[in-house]
């Protein structure tokens, strides 16, 4: 009859209503269960790294000035050097490019081999001057790195396998030229002349290549006393 059919129809709408009605009180317990979720996370201090604590200086319940550093991390992959180069030097300087790193607690016979992974697009004025930070990662781990160490770092920008290289010193400039004084004794006299050559890069001992103008048996005039 209508009238069945009516009140089927209400006690439908009745049951959606209890039901949405329900469906509020979970959402309601939900939203509840992860706002205490929140204040539960904000008890717990997460590191941004895998690593290891060094320091740690704040107790339970103790107040931490937000400035004031209580907890100290080093990571777990292989030590960073962060090394300031001169606006004169960084132009030669790539990531990829390796490096020769020593540390003062062992001396420069004792190196480590790097590599530079960034380079900090900004300048820092040091004392007036801009320079640019560099960071370099120790290609392997070595136990005896630590810490805070003083480190002296050769970058190798380009090199150069059997080439001729001659001591700065030994080249001088003239009429716009680079030249370099030959010693001569095949006639059983000592005859020095003159050459022309054209250089190449040069490396951190004061040493410079050698692309033209002098071969490898020839002798090279470093020096004549006054």
């Amino acid at each position: 009859t209508p009238e069945q059919i009516a009140a089927q129809e209400f006690q439908i709408k009745q049951a959606e209503a209890n039901i949405s009605a329900q469906d509020a009180l979970i959402e309601q317990a939900q939203a509840g269960a992860l706002s205490v979720s929140a204040q539960i996370a904000k008890t717990i201090l997460k590191s941004p790294i895998d690593g290891v604590i060094t320091k740690l200086d704040a107790k339970v319940g103790e107040i931490i000035s937000p400035s004031a550093s209580a907890i100290s991390i080093i990571s777990e992959d292989n030590f960073e050097v962060d090394a300031p180069i001169p606006e004169v030097d960084i132009a030669k300087i790539m990531t990829g490019d390796k490096a020769k790193i020593t540390l003062d607690a062992y001396g420069s016979d004792v190196m480590f081999d790097a590599e530079v992974f960034f380079i900090e697009p900004a300048e820092t004025v040091i004392e007036g001057i801009s320079t640019y930070k560099i960071k370099l990662k120790f290609l392997e781990r070595d136990d005896r790195i630590k810490s805070g160490m003083t480190a002296n770092i050769d970058i190798i920008t380009s090199q150069k396998e059997n080439a001729i290289s001659l001591p700065q010193r030994a080249i001088t400039e003239k009429n716009g030229m680079k030249i370099v004084r030959i010693l001569d004794e095949s006639s059983g006299q000592k005859i020095i002349t003159e050459k022309k050559v054209i250089t190449g890069i040069r490396d951190v001992d004061g040493n410079i290549e050698i692309i033209e103008g002098v071969g490898e048996r020839e002798k090279i005039i470093t020096h004549i006393k006054e």
